[in-house]
């Protein structure tokens, strides 16, 4: 009998521990999937908003951790500009709004000028763009478009204010996608943020230098006290809701290695004490100590990849049903990426290690005599 073959039947020997086993590491690993995948989609989106539009700075109220939570005077806009190494800028306007008959909350509305840089990179799929002097008109997402049931030329109320949706946009971010826009001093009047922004975008002359745009944000920060202006990729990375979703990630991983270690360990030093005696029968016939400690091992890798193999399954399908939430559409990536995967194959090694190589260690060190004497 092949060593592989003689794997394969000891695991199937006991198909409800193994499937018991197979079940809740691939719970585990699909946790840790899913909300890695989430936390590095959140990620992924807020960078494919500025690279297309030629946004290199951030510029928003020091301290806070959420853009949605700044407030500045738009006037300190022209200060900015002046600021040697601005090319261009362009202030910005964020808040929530909800849609409750589509079931659909926190969803982002931002109040932007016509035609300034943040207009780069919308692709219009239905109607047009914003123009100066537009007032009560909107641009809906291509995502937010389709939970609403909305088209170019019809009405929509939003916060209580009824808009035209004059264009269908798409991007390369989830988030503006399930989003809308409109003109910004619209938006401040709808929220009673007159003559307020959270935040302005920045174009610099050297875009491609890393040195130069940090000193230009020391730049912008020494001339406007109390502004924060980062390069983009920092002020995602120190993002609150990004930080958060990667620490539920980290925390989720922590603990699904925790139980389902404990939960392999117990399975395979159960499958040891069972099969003492066999085990010193095969060191009797003269299997190596070796030998018999690959045995052990061999059954927890294969435990282990079935685990990422059912978990990659169930990582899949929950990703799908999450998507069935209209609140979920606009801001999860339906693809996993590859990565992914990968970390669910480093997790179910990870947790073959941990659960089987004391029970192989233990195995591997039973004499013949002792082991036989155990039946």
């Amino acid at each position: 009998m092949r060593f592989s073959t003689y794997i394969l039947r000891n695991m199937l020997g006991r198909r409800a521990r193994t499937t018991l086993t197979v079940l809740g590491l691939a719970v585990g690993i699909a946790a840790v999937m899913v909300l890695t995948g989430i936390a590095w989609g959140f990620e992924r989106s807020f960078q494919a908003i500025y690279p297309a539009k030629g946004v290199d700075l951030i510029v928003v109220r020091a301290g806070i951790g959420n853009q949605l939570s700044s407030n500045l005077n738009v006037n300190i806009g022209e200060t900015i500009r002046g600021v040697s190494g601005v090319l261009d800028l362009a202030p910005s306007l964020m808040d929530t709004v909800s849609f409750e008959d589509a079931n659909l909350v926190a969803v982002l509305a931002s109040g932007w000028v016509p035609e300034s840089i943040l207009f780069r990179g919308l692709r219009i799929l239905d109607g047009r763009t914003l123009k100066t002097g537009d007032g009560r008109v909107t641009l809906l997402g291509r995502v937010l478009a389709l939970n609403l049931g909305k088209k170019m030329g019809d009405m929509l109320s939003v916060a209580g204010e009824t808009f035209e949706v004059v264009g269908i946009f798409e991007t390369e971010s989830l988030f503006e996608n399930g989003g809308l826009i409109m003109p910004i001093q619209e938006l401040q009047k709808m929220m009673g943020r007159g003559g307020q922004v959270t935040g302005f975008v920045v174009a610099a002359v050297n875009s491609g230098d890393a040195e130069s745009l940090r000193a230009l944000g020391k730049r912008i920060e020494a001339k406007v006290p109390g502004v924060a202006a980062l390069p983009t990729r920092e002020y995602i990375a120190a993002d609150l809701q990004i930080r958060l979703s990667k620490s539920m990630a980290w925390a989720t991983m922590a603990v699904a290695l925790v139980l389902g270690s404990v939960g392999m360990l117990n399975t395979m030093v159960m499958a040891v004490f069972e099969r003492t005696g066999e085990i010193g029968l095969l060191r009797a016939l003269g299997w190596r100590r070796s030998r018999i400690l690959a045995l052990i091992l061999g059954e927890a890798i294969g435990l282990g990849l079935l685990g990422v193999v059912v978990g990659s399954a169930f990582a899949w399908i929950g990703i799908r049903l999450l998507l069935l939430s209209p609140n979920a559409r606009g801001f999860v990536d339906p693809q996993l990426p590859p990565s992914i995967y990968g970390i669910g194959l480093v997790m179910g090694a990870v947790l073959s290690l941990l659960g089987g190589l004391y029970p192989a260690i233990r195995a591997a060190s039973l004499e013949p005599t002792e082991a036989l004497r155990h039946d």
